[in-house]
């Protein structure tokens, strides 16, 4: 169980980041040549931490099977 909220704190964490992000596209605006190349960098971050939403969904069903042994 104890391992569950960790799990849940992650996801939220990963939330914040998303935020984080969109804090930077005002800024970035001013910054419109060197920008666009920094633009495709940040979607690619956005794809990896939907990936990483799976694994950690993925690592639930382990930890329980864990804690029945």
């Amino acid at each position: 169980m104890s391992y569950q909220l960790s799990v849940i704190s992650y996801q939220l964490s990963v939330t914040s980041y998303q935020l984080s992000v969109t804090s930077y596209q005002l800024p970035v605006t001013s910054y419109q040549l060197p920008v666009t190349s920094y633009q495709l960098s940040v979607t690619s971050y956005q794809l990896s931490v939907t990936s990483y939403q799976l694994p950690v969904t993925s690592y639930q069903l382990p930890v329980i099977d864990k804690f029945r042994d």
